[in-house]
């Protein structure tokens, strides 16, 4: 099933979910989850294009006159009852307000959350939150946790995300303010995959074809990769950037669209835009609240300006989120689920996916 994400379109004022709703039907959308604050003026089947919707009531909704009636199509999640199980058996956690939790906690916090609401809420695999206007992602092998950013007073655009459920893929997006003159590109972004050569025969020509598929032209991997993976031939046709640890000897006759990051100066630049790539950040952002996560981010821009985007590994699970002048952004691992990114620019769409296995033959 493909859902389309939404949250805070408050007032409106720049008639944005119109828009976000013709890129959901563009994009295949089945139903739509809103993670609160919406105005009573858009409870409106039309609107939303006569798609299924659930939509989380803020504590201040909850009772009220205007949201004692869902639209035809309709249902509303509240405070203390914020379970939707859809008719394919896919059940979520539609709320609002669970993203403070991280604004001033940790991951490590948030990760808490999310098995707690497992425990009680059995077969729930994904939590969508807003309130904090900006997107986050933090993938979980059983619940993953989701803020699509906001529709009004967003950092940049007008923001949504759109998930498939089979292949767990999602897409973080927006509908820019402005036209942007330059061209699209997209850079792929994939980190940990050590022994993946001995485990797995198809997963480097996978994921060539995937990225081909997705336009890439730069792929960035973010370290603790083998060295017998330097300068596969199934990669020739893209521009490979590698981080190498301290431990690693740089291999000799590496092919010439292979590019080492230097220690001493951890950025790739692509088009302009600039990639700070640190693989052992994600042993400490674990414990880090978002906070704490900007003030990195200043830290790293002061010693790096312009920098747009951080990139980190070691740890398994994909991550994103996205600061007022940086996004911070972990592909996750490619040992343990294959998981990749791709960040496609001046639009700024995130994909977080991976390489699934085929399934065994009956």
């Amino acid at each position: 099933m493909i859902i389309g994400i939404l949250s805070d379109t408050h007032h409106d004022k720049s008639n944005a979910i119109a828009h976000v709703i013709e890129e959901f039907k563009r994009r295949k959308v089945e139903a739509i989850f809103h993670c609160g604050d919406i105005e009573p003026r858009h409870l409106d089947s039309e609107l939303f294009g006569n798609l299924p919707v659930v939509c989380a009531l803020v504590e201040e909704q909850k009772g009220a006159k205007e949201f004692c009636f869902a639209p035809n199509g309709w249902k509303f999640t509240e405070p203390g009852n914020r379970i939707v199980t859809l008719p394919n058996g896919l059940s979520f956690y539609i709320g609002h307000k669970r993203s403070f939790e991280f604004l001033t906690g940790s991951e490590t916090e948030l990760i808490k959350t999310l098995e707690t609401i497992r425990r009680d809420y059995d077969c729930v695999q994904w939590l969508f939150s807003g309130h904090t206007h900006h997107q986050i992602y933090k993938q979980d092998p059983l619940i993953s946790f989701v803020n699509p950013g906001a529709i009004e007073d967003s950092y940049d655009g007008y923001e949504f995300a759109v998930i498939n459920t089979e292949t767990k893929e999602i897409a973080f997006s927006r509908i820019p303010k402005t036209t942007p003159s330059m061209k699209s590109f997209s850079v792929g972004i994939i980190s940990d995959s050590l022994n993946i050569s001995d485990l797995d025969v198809d997963f480097w020509p996978s994921l060539a074809k995937q990225f081909k598929k997705r336009r890439v032209r730069d792929i960035i991997h973010c370290g603790n990769i083998s060295i017998g993976d330097i300068g596969r031939e199934e990669l020739k046709e893209f521009n490979v950037h590698y981080y190498l640890r301290k431990d690693q000897k740089k291999p000799s006759n590496v092919p010439g669209n292979w590019k080492l990051i230097r220690l001493e100066d951890p950025i790739v630049e692509v088009n302009g835009y600039k990639f700070y790539i640190q693989l052992d950040l994600g042993v400490t952002i674990l414990e880090q609240s978002e906070i704490d996560m900007h003030k990195l981010s200043l830290h790293i821009r002061k010693g790096y300006p312009e920098t747009s985007f951080i990139l980190f590994g070691s740890t398994n699970y994909a991550f994103l989120e996205e600061g007022e002048q940086v996004r911070i952004i972990n592909p996750g691992d490619v040992v343990r689920d294959r998981n990749y990114s791709i960040v496609t620019l001046p639009t700024t769409e995130i994909v977080f996916g991976s390489i699934l296995p085929p399934p065994l033959s009956l």
